[in-house]
């Protein structure tokens, strides 16, 4: 009896192994244990099951012992558990051309196995539990190698609240008016470490012998599955599937950084390389969660009860939810040469801290459609009303260029049918540091950027400080009605805020300095032909935004400001075709012909035809040459203060601003023009800093330019790197009023404390 059962057994498994025998199996039957040693995956079989590239190739795929538990008397209640100790897999990288397929090991021969029927044999294959001590992924690609690796993964169901069933049967929940079924499983770990390196020139291609710069280590992760399915073939309906991290601590140098850009460079090569194999055939499922409509259809005309309507969801999402993330940035040592002159940031450093990252990718569904049952998002929103006034605006341009009652007619009809593909990305809180060195004390660390979490708590519900959305449409109908149909063009919306960014001159020069490295080593990147990116109607929000300008040295006396900071409630900037004529209106006429007159010493136009001609062409990548985005904000004030925590004295107050940025190649072409008088009451010790601060700016802008013509001699002696930028401020009419003190004006030869300023008394002032 029992050498029958195992001659089944390897029947079964000889599909996905191979070289197994009887001997390898351990049976009691009675006990429902069973237990198998050493086996070989069949590697064609997991790459048709993993929908692998062709580019990546499993070479070998091992486990050394697999044991199987099975309660015969509780199969509806208690799962079959599959306990493996390790499982081995060697994957390559190649841009080989792939060997032809062995007749007999491909899964044509699992479809028969498909009844058409989901019954109790379903049930309890879908209920199995899988825990893995330890899986083990190694890649190799001849010039990069590295590894993955989870310990302590484990696959089991879970009820719809994510908790351990004590009975099977919670772990799904069914509607028979629908005849539909939601199922949980879950699947965990508690180590995952991720290794990338470069191969050592002179060394052999083995693991052991190569370094690793680039590594990722996490812990205690999981991914969340629910699948909807119906409950009378098994199809696949919906999933919604979500990956939750715990904290993210990623410590990554310069060159490790130009090493993960020259690895992405390498695979690039093998892609592109591949791309002239043809298409692999790869047998995909009868219906895939892509594939299937966005809305679920229900066999029956009865709505679904009401327990099971809290927990269904109608469309397929992927979802990533990172508690926290901890990027440190660091510049390694170098010899002083390395350096541009006067360079006073010794092994420089930078943190990044994100709490709470959200990640949601929506592959199809209903542009126009409630999002009410989208993971942890609040609607309406912001980005909702910009997307449904972008919609309307799109379908109303439609209507208006067709002339035909009849075509119109069927517009409207299938317009509500429109598609889109969305992606949200959604950050709760972050803050960025300021440069630092081994030099740096640490009540001298200041945040460079940080979210305004008192502001933030005067917002209704939950408001995230960063929400970004990309939503590409299309129409199932494009096909069929090509002239008729025309989808409007990708759509991106970014909310920012509130925030407070510091204006911090180490800081900036230490970022120029990275971003010039990495602008290099991204230069050197070979990527495949790839069609360019779609235009996009942007829209970017600032919400509450507080721009701080640490003003010079103010220790030599107690009466100088500490800091300048500009505050607003709102600052827009874009691109969308809906505001093309509003942006026109806001410059007057006598304006126009003051910005054509405009001529720098050279006679050359500061602001050539393309600042005053309406140009929507911005890509996801970044902007065109030519490029121009229209900014607006709410009425803004500026003003001084002596700290964060002191109260601060009006420069300049409620003045609105409107403008254009036109983006070139060599130049950058910034127009703004104030919607008031521009209005300023500035008193003796503003006035004295506001003098030192734009004496500051303009050294600081000679020393960017020393180290940008420093770093391009190193570059290869590449020079013109960098545009120009030209600011036009347009200023009908200006006010100043300087407040200056009862009586004699004090001499500025007196005896003052380190500066011969004469000692005010700050009350004493008048208008």
């Amino acid at each position: 009896m029992t050498s029958i059962i195992k001659n089944q057994i390897v029947k079964h498994l000889s599909k996905f192994a191979k070289n197994i025998t009887p001997d390898q199996i351990s049976l009691d039957v009675l006990k429902g244990k069973s237990e198998l040693k050493n086996i070989v995956l069949n590697e064609e079989v997991l790459t048709e099951v993993l929908e692998l590239p062709v580019w990546l190739r499993i070479r070998k795929a091992t486990c050394n012992r697999v044991a199987v538990k099975i309660q015969w008397l509780k199969l509806k209640s208690c799962p079959i558990e599959l306990f493996i100790d390790e499982i081995q897999v060697d994957i390559i990288l190649t841009a080989e051309k792939p060997q032809p397929k062995k007749k007999g090991n491909s899964l044509n021969a699992l479809s028969t196995m498909d009844t058409g029927s989901y019954g109790f044999a379903n049930k309890v294959v879908e209920g199995m539990s899988l825990y893995v001590n330890t899986l083990e992924i190694h890649f190799d690609s001849g010039a990069f190698g590295g590894s993955f690796m989870l310990s302590r993964l484990s696959v089991d169901s879970r009820t719809p609240g994510w908790q351990h069933p004590h009975d099977l049967r919670y772990s799904r929940i069914s509607c028979p008016n629908t005849n539909r079924t939601i199922m949980y499983k879950q699947v965990s770990w508690q180590l995952l470490r991720i290794e990338a390196s470069a191969h050592n020139e002179g060394e052999s291609a083995q693991r052991n012998v190569i370094n690793a710069p680039l590594r990722l280590i996490t812990s205690n992760g999981r991914i969340r599955i629910a699948l909807k399915k119906n409950s009378t073939d098994g199809s696949v309906i919906h999933a919604r599937i979500m990956m939750i991290l715990e904290d993210i601590l990623w410590v990554a140098t310069l060159p490790q950084l130009q090493s993960a850009i020259a690895f992405y460079s390498h695979i690039m090569k093998l892609v592109k390389a591949s791309q002239g194999f043809g298409n692999v055939e790869v047998l995909l499922p009868a219906r895939t969660p892509s594939s299937l409509a966005p809305t679920d259809q229900p066999y029956t005309g009865l709505a679904p009860n009401k327990n099971f309507a809290v927990f269904d969801f109608n469309q397929t999402s992927y979802h990533l939810n990172v508690k926290k993330i901890d990027l440190h940035l660091c510049d390694d040592a170098h010899s002083p040469e390395a350096y541009p002159p006067q360079w006073d940031i010794e092994s420089g450093a930078m943190q990044v801290t994100l709490h709470t990252v959200l990640i949601d990718v929506y592959p199809k569904t209903t542009a126009g459609a409630d999002r009410s049952k989208w993971v942890r998002y609040s609607s309406p929103n912001p980005v909702t009303n910009y997307l449904d006034q972008n919609l309307k605006f799109h379908f109303a341009r439609l209507i208006e260029n067709t002339t035909d009652e009849t075509t119109r007619v069927r517009l409207t009809r299938v317009w509500p049918q429109l598609m889109s593909f969305n992606v949200v990305f959604r950050v709760l809180d972050m803050s960025i540091q300021c440069v630092s060195d081994m030099q740096t004390k640490r009540d001298s660390l200041f945040n460079l950027f940080e979210s305004d979490s008192e502001a933030k708590r005067k917002f209704p519900g939950e408001q995230f400080v960063l929400h970004a959305e990309f939503a590409n449409f299309f129409h199932p109908m494009s096909d069929s009605l090509p002239g008729l149909i025309v989808v409007p063009p990708p759509l991106t919306h970014v909310q920012l805020g509130p925030f407070m960014l510091l204006f911090d001159k180490r800081t900036i020069r230490w970022v120029l300095y990275v971003a010039h490295h990495l602008t290099v080593a991204l230069s050197q990147v070979e990527a495949p032909d790839m069609e360019p990116l779609p235009v996009t109607d942007l829209k970017v929000d600032l919400l509450m935004p507080k721009i701080v300008l640490r003003l010079p040295d103010p220790s030599s006396d107690s009466r100088l400001p500490h800091r300048l900071t500009l505050c607003l409630s709102t600052l827009s900037i874009s691109n969308r075709s809906i505001e093309e004529q509003s942006a026109f209106n806001m410059l007057d006429s006598h304006l126009m012909d003051y910005l054509h007159g405009l001529k720098l010493a050279a006679g050359k136009d500061i602001l050539r035809s393309d600042l005053l001609q309406m140009n929507s062409n911005l890509t996801v990548s970044g902007l065109e040459e030519g490029d121009q985005l229209w900014v607006h904000t709410s009425p803004l004030w500026v003003e001084t203060d002596h700290g964060p925590d002191t109260k601060g004295l009006l420069l300049i107050t409620d003045v609105p601003v409107k403008g254009s940025i036109t983006v070139r190649k060599e130049q950058v072409n910034i127009f703004v023009e104030p919607q008031t008088t521009l209005s300023a009451m500035v008193d003796h010790f503003q006035l004295l800093q506001l003098l030192r601060l734009s004496n500051d700016i303009s050294v600081f802008a000679d020393l960017l330019a020393s180290d940008q013509k420093f770093l391009e001699k190193g570059n290869g002696g590449k020079e013109g790197t960098a545009p120009t930028v030209v600011i036009v401020a347009a200023l009908a009419q200006a006010k100043v009023h300087l407040m200056l003190t009862h009586g004699p004006m004090p001499s500025p030869y007196e005896a003052c404390p380190a500066i011969n300023e004469p000692t005010i008394d700050t009350n004493s002032y008048s208008g």
